[in-house]
């Protein structure tokens, strides 16, 4: 029988995690073990898991990573502590993303050892939200954002009948990997701690020889609208940008791209000064300054 292991990071979110937990449970292909990696979230979280342990057959097992290492910290510590482990893919999600009954089903029903395959994620209120690129485009200097079209895009059109989509980019939202791509493409890279460490795990992936699949009728829904929008006035747009720039000088496929973020950057400064916010501004140049490092540790002020 295939061996799923179920990953889930979570962090100060007790009451989500607690609706995507019984959700993971009670799927119709029921995973062999639950891993749940809490960020030291010191809330109340290790009790309600161990209340749902007490409760269910599957094993599950609670990882506290001893402080908060964001999502992409998350990751790497529990890929890093299943690794000795024999299982055959790894299930791995956030603690706000709630799988259908039957999405682990659908999941393996077209899996393979050399292929990633994500689900079609949708809102609540049934919009889709299943943003991950059929097209990133990191060869082209003159656009502005390289993802030129995503599943949302091609769900909606009336042009899409395939239930399999090929991708070229994921979320940590439900992916189902394989245990013969993480051998080969390694741990997710914490040093992103939010945003983008999923994309670099994708195109890692996609440059081993892997391809990457969004299963239509594999669906999952957000238990929290995402507008990243918002996030630009927070802590996050350190990090959204920082590591915007970063996978450009990473993957960019020539020095016109990986050169884009001085524009970027400097667009951004620009706008955020002419509109009289200087804190915003120098966010930017944080995030400029910083995603040059070598060794591209996060700004220690923006780690909530």
């Amino acid at each position: 029988m295939v061996k799923v292991y179920a990953l889930i990071v979570t962090f100060k979110r007790k009451e989500l995690l607690k609706k995507v937990v019984e959700s993971v449970l009670s799927q119709t292909h029921a995973p062999s073990k639950v891993i749940v990696v809490d960020n030291n979230s010191n809330d109340g979280t290790e009790a309600v898991v161990a209340q749902l342990k007490s409760l269910s057959s599957i094993e599950i097992e609670y990882q506290n990573t001893g402080a908060n290492l964001g999502g992409a910290g998350g990751f790497a510590f529990g890929f890093n502590h299943v690794l000795s482990d024999d299982f055959d893919y790894l299930w791995i999600m956030d603690d706000d993303l709630l799988p259908k009954q039957n999405c682990l089903e659908k999941l393996l029903s077209c899996a393979s050892n050399n292929q990633i395959i994500q689900p079609a994620r949708f809102n609540l209120d049934g919009t889709c939200a299943e943003y991950s690129p059929i097209k990133f485009d990191l060869a082209s200097p003159f656009l502005l954002h390289p993802k030129i079209e995503t599943v949302k895009d091609h769900i909606e059109s009336l042009q899409c009948n395939d239930s399999e989509i090929q991708i070229e980019g994921i979320p940590f939202e439900g992916p189902l990997i394989p245990r013969n791509i993480i051998n080969k493409v390694g741990l997710p890279d914490k040093r992103f701690f939010i945003f983008y460490d999923d994309l670099d795990y994708a195109i890692r992936a996609r440059k081993a020889g892997f391809k990457i699949f969004c299963k239509k009728d594999a669906i999952a829904y957000r238990l929290l609208m995402n507008n990243q929008v918002n996030d630009l006035q927070s802590w996050k747009g350190y990090f959204m940008l920082r590591n915007f720039f970063k996978i450009h000088y990473m993957h960019g496929e020539n020095i016109f791209v990986r050169a884009k973020p001085v524009l970027l950057a400097t667009t951004y400064i620009l706008k955020e000064l002419l509109c009289l916010r200087p804190k915003n501004a120098k966010t930017c140049w944080y995030a400029f300054v910083d995603s040059l490092k070598n060794n591209f540790q996060p700004r220690a002020k923006y780690i909530p």
